[in-house]
């Protein structure tokens, strides 16, 4: 009987330990599970991440709180994304302990701070932790102007790059070495093995040796100009495929057709795409809807070999986004291109229709789209961007931006020195701001100039804004970039002259002098090109590559208002990209010539643009305004 006894206990122990065995396992499985589930995803925005972390406990929770401290680092939250990292425990397993860090390294680099990269090891990291590790690693190279880490930093993470960001690693590998000078490129040591370095470096002597644009002579035709340029790009693709056949593995060898200018988006194979143009055709910025919708409307004219479209116009300013919305689902739409007003850009983003959409302008949230949304804009940011690159690509070392001080001018100024900044290996851009043009004509009545010293651009650790820096100004520049009006530019620039006792540009001064599509109209007078003479400008290939079959289509009211020009470009281009919209993603380079410009998309769908450049010609005899722009 006590056999029997001790039995049963030792069964029902042993049913027990089963059961508690079952359990344990159930919620350690559970934990796995919760864990396992805990991966980043670049289209959640900090929002969906601070929901799961308010819905989780245990290490699970950790494992969210890094993912939103990540997110809200992306979406340049620093000060919110520091206060959750203070919030983590001290406990940490080894995997949360590595995010840990590199969290805290990511938010140094965008402080502008200093980090000890070696506190990690890059063999213990995994795939995704070593490309946020380079990431950080080319941040602080670049701040140290380290180009021969910079080159290193680029392979590696295009080693370990996620698939979605592999195009993105390699173009920007390639706007890296093609911006290099000769002599940098000398100074990067490439050991004997390794094809992949020594195949950039040799495309990049490649490209430079090969895509000199060909001097303009007095009493150039346009046809002797049109076949200077053709023979050139020639030129540049018969060396590029030279380049592929010695490197036929080469990573590059996927950006060849964007390098020789060759690659463009064909458009989407649909017969007829129905297309809802929202745009504000009354009201204050009617000019610029009915502008817009003029250029799209008769882009078929220029293009008519591209597919047309079933254009429904709706009035943004006749009712509400939402109703805009629910008539174009009704009328069964296959995208919606606008709205223009960045207020309704942001509506529309925020009510994420089922219906694509490409608006024409765009808005800085962090947030990122619900739907498919590509955004296209004339921004004055990216032609400061452009400036930058532009000037760049002539060595020019040391520039000084002249701008009137407003919100505009500072914005424009904040993006030409990130620009600067991050093609130039960490140099500073500088600015002077000037008055308003009031100040400017009391300034030149009382013969006050403009002195050719500057303040460097810095920028705030926490949101990352531009100010001016407090320790003094700066002098011995070699290109002066002025972003204003035509009226501000006419006083400007004499102004110029005065503070530095000599002509500044005209091409008898050693500091080159640039501007902007801002300053470029239609009927300048003669004393402008006289000071502006051998100033280079940038503006949209509609104005600087017109030709008489262009202007012939171009309504006569438009084309006296450069203003408008742009904007009906802007509704041309818009009208190509409806017909590629399908194919239309991030970070595809060049893919298309514009009447805006060379068009390119960056993060998120942006469509960017590479603008013409042109120099002003002061000619003593004339008979129109167009002699003197060569």
């Amino acid at each position: 009987m006590r056999n029997y006894k001790r039995m049963c206990m030792k069964l029902k122990q042993s049913f027990y330990a089963i059961v508690i065995l079952a359990l344990f396992s159930l919620l350690v499985g559970c934990h796995l599970n919760s864990s396992k589930s805990a991966k980043y995803d670049e289209t959640k925005d900090s929002n969906y991440y601070l929901s799961q972390v308010d819905t989780s406990s245990g290490s699970a929770k950790i494992d969210w709180q890094l993912l939103a401290i990540r997110a809200l680092i992306n979406e340049n939250k620093l000060s919110q994304a520091n206060k959750l990292l203070s919030q983590l425990p001290a406990n940490l397993n080894a995997e949360q302990q590595k995010d840990q860090l590199l969290s805290q390294g990511e938010i140094a680099i965008r402080k502008g701070q200093p980090f000890n990269l070696s506190q990690l090891t890059i063999e213990k990291l995994n795939d995704s932790q070593a490309y946020r590790y380079y990431s950080i690693k080319l941040a602080l190279d670049r701040k140290s102007k380290k180009l021969n880490e910079q080159a290193y930093d680029y392979l590696s993470l295009q080693k370990f790059a996620p698939e979605k960001l592999k195009k993105q690693i390699l173009n920007n590998t390639w706007n890296f070495f093609s911006k290099l000078s000769t002599n940098q490129l000398s100074k990067i040591s490439v050991p004997e093995n390794d094809l992949t370095l020594k195949g950039w470096i040799d495309l990049s002597y490649t490209y430079q040796r090969n895509n000199i644009k060909a001097p303009v002579q007095d009493g150039d035709s346009p046809e002797v100009l049109e076949a200077k340029n053709t023979n050139r790009k020639n030129q540049l693709k018969r060396a590029i495929l030279d380049w592929a056949a010695k490197y036929p593995n080469h990573p590059a060898q996927d950006i060849v057709a964007i390098i020789t200018g060759e690659q463009t988006l064909a458009v989407d194979n649909v017969n007829s795409k129905k297309v809802a143009l929202l745009l504000p055709l009354n009201g204050s910025s009617r000019i610029f809807g009915n502008t817009i919708r003029q250029g799209y409307v008769d882009a078929v004219k220029f293009y008519p070999q591209e597919p047309q479209q079933n254009v429904i116009v709706l009035d943004t300013t006749s009712v509400p986004m939402d109703n805009l919305i629910q008539q174009a689902q009704e009328q069964n739409v296959d995208l919606i291109v606008g709205p223009l007003l960045k207020s309704e850009v942001s509506k529309i983003k925020q009510l994420a229709p089922n219906i694509p959409v490409l608006a024409l302008n765009k808005v800085d949230d962090g947030t990122v789209s619900a739907n498919k949304m590509c955004f296209f804009a004339l921004s004055p940011e990216d032609e400061a961007k452009d400036a930058a690159d532009h000037i760049f690509a002539q060595n020019k070392q040391k520039p000084l931006l002249v701008i009137p001080q407003n919100d505009l001018g500072r914005r424009v100024a904040q993006s030409f020195a990130k620009q600067w900044s991050q093609i130039s290996n960490g140099s500073q851009a500088y600015v002077q701001y000037v008055g308003n043009l009031n100040t400017l004509r009391a300034n030149i009545n009382h013969s006050s100039g403009i002195s050719l010293t500057g303040s460097p651009i810095v920028f705030n650790s926490d949101d990352g804004s531009a100010s001016m820096a407090s320790n003094g100004s700066s002098s011995g520049f070699d290109a002066i970039y002025i972003y204003a009006s035509y009226d501000e530019l006419t006083l400007i620039k004499p102004m110029l002259d005065m503070g530095a006792g000599k002509t500044v540009g005209n091409g008898s001064s050693p500091i080159a002098l640039y501007s902007s599509s801002k300053s470029h109209v239609a009927n300048a007078s003669n004393d402008f090109y006289y000071d502006m003479n051998q100033t280079e400008y940038s503006d949209i290939p509609l104005i600087i590559n017109s030709s008489e079959k262009t202007t012939a289509v171009i309504p006569s009211n438009i084309q006296k208002d450069y203003s408008l020009t742009r904007l009906y470009a802007m509704g041309i281009d818009a009208w190509r990209l409806a017909n590629r919209f399908n194919q239309l993603d991030s970070y595809q380079p060049n893919f298309l010539d514009g009447m805006t410009g060379k068009l390119s998309t960056s993060n998120q769908c942006e469509v960017t643009r590479t603008l013409a450049w042109q120099q002003y010609a002061y000619v003593t005899s004339q008979s129109s305004s167009e002699q003197n722009e060569n």
